[in-house]
């Protein structure tokens, strides 16, 4: 299985037959269409992420559909057999011929980078769980965490740049906004060099999303008994409006189900930092840090 993109012919693979190394490099290249910082890109490895300019790629949000596509169609696997899932009309993949890739709705939701769409190959089944290759991949907590991190350090220094520039009224607003800025700083970096705070607000935000969830799908169930009480009824607009405010609903629990299932994957990920989050960490705090001393002179 082959597809031609421009001049290149790129041969699908067997998932099973190559190193996550070798996956994560496919990957890293087939992503190059949609990369705009070629000097990120370039460099990239497992821990460089798809989105953003300052550390990551250069992709926009709305190619990262593309991006998942382009690995589908570089790697085989056995997982093929569609069975459905008892009570829903959904399904999982189970072992089957030898086929084309597929990553169903929302398993992409944490592939932020090209280790971490490894990762999630692996949790998948699509390619054997190598601990040694998952030791050196920074969860996305941390992804996420440290580019946050990243933007709001760009933030501060580009504030600091503009200050010189502007008048008494406008100079005196920015150098405020400046002060509140170090603040959100202090508080990042308060937050992200304790790992057990850092565990523990992560795990805070994950359990007020699960309760989110769970009094939607409480709120799901009694209008669809409601609905289902009416089925006989001939008050054929009472219906027609609780139809769409049914299918209202069902659109929020999805947008809440995509929410809790990063977040569970963020609070999960978040209680253990390895030495390589650790480094990453260690980076962004010193960074931060020291632009933080360099504002303070000027506020």
């Amino acid at each position: 299985m082959a597809f031609k993109r421009k001049e290149t012919i790129i041969e699908a693979i067997d998932l099973n037959t190559i190193t996550p190394e070798d996956a994560e490099s496919r990957i890293i290249a087939g992503v190059k269409k949609y990369a705009t910082n070629e000097p990120n890109w370039s460099k990239a490895d497992a821990n460089t992420p798809y989105l953003g300019h300052i550390i990551g790629m250069g992709i926009e949000s709305a190619n990262l559909a593309d991006i998942t596509m382009s690995i589908e169609r570089q790697f085989l696997t056995k997982k093929t057999r569609r069975a459905p899932i008892e009570g829903t009309n959904d399904f999982r993949l189970e072992d089957g011929e030898l086929g084309k890739l597929r990553i169903l709705d929302g398993q992409d939701a944490t592939a932020a980078t090209p280790g971490l769409s490894v990762k999630m190959l692996m949790d998948l089944g699509h390619m054997p769980k190598n601990d040694s290759y998952l030791s050196k991949v920074v969860g996305f907590a941390y992804i996420s965490s440290v580019g946050e991190g990243y933007r709001l350090n760009e933030s501060i220094k580009k504030l600091m740049n503009r200050i010189d520039k502007l008048a008494d009224n406008e100079k005196a607003e920015a150098i405020q906004n400046l002060k509140t800025m170090i603040s959100q700083a202090k508080s990042y970096l308060s937050d992200i060099s304790d790992s057990k705070r850092f565990a523990d607000s992560k795990r805070k935000a994950y359990e007020a999303d699960k309760v989110a969830h769970d009094n939607l799908t409480r709120e799901l169930s009694l209008l669809q008994d409601k609905i289902k009480g009416l089925s006989s009824s001939n008050d054929h607009e009472k219906v027609s409006a609780l139809n769409a405010e049914l299918a209202e609903l069902k659109t929020r629990l999805k947008m809440s189900s995509d929410k809790l299932r990063v977040s569970s994957e963020i609070a999960s990920c978040a209680a253990r930092r390895s030495p390589t989050e650790e480094a990453k960490v260690l980076e962004i705090t010193s960074l931060i840090s020291s632009t933080v001393s360099q504002a303070e002179k000027i506020s």
